[in-house]
């Protein structure tokens, strides 16, 4: 029972130790991540329709440029995602260093997602026809 307090009061005190993480920083973290979590249950539309477009079996090239732009959506966010690995190397750098990388990835991720959002509807569109 002693050791129960004596654990209790060390969870306590660490609970509320200040976070040593920068409130820019992490914002900007979380933005990105934002953008990323918003499209990535779309990968599993993009393979719907990929699949859809493939059941066509057409040599229509207006098919065979949407089946690429969906390939091309889906390896853009599967890059991003080894690429911002990367994040976690920079744990010890300045806080100028995260900033400047966080904000290049979000500009990547933004395209990615652009990309995925432009290459569904697209497709949607062509099946719909």
């Amino acid at each position: 029972m002693k050791y129960l307090g004596l654990l209790s009061s060390l969870l306590f005190l660490i609970s509320c130790a200040p976070s040593h993480k920068d409130v820019e920083v992490q914002q900007l973290y979380d933005k990105v991540m934002e953008v990323h979590d918003e499209v990535m249950p779309k990968m599993s539309d993009i393979n719907k329709l990929k699949k859809r477009i493939r059941k066509l079996e057409t040599d229509d090239p207006a098919a065979l440029a949407l089946l690429k732009d969906l390939d091309d959506a889906d390896e853009g966010m599967m890059s991003w995602m080894a690429d911002f690995q990367k994040y976690k190397t920079l744990k010890d750098s300045s806080k100028t260093a995260k900033l400047a990388y966080l904000n290049s990835e979000k500009v990547r991720i933004q395209n990615v997602s652009d990309k995925m959002k432009q290459s569904i509807s697209a497709a949607q569109n062509y099946l719909n026809e």
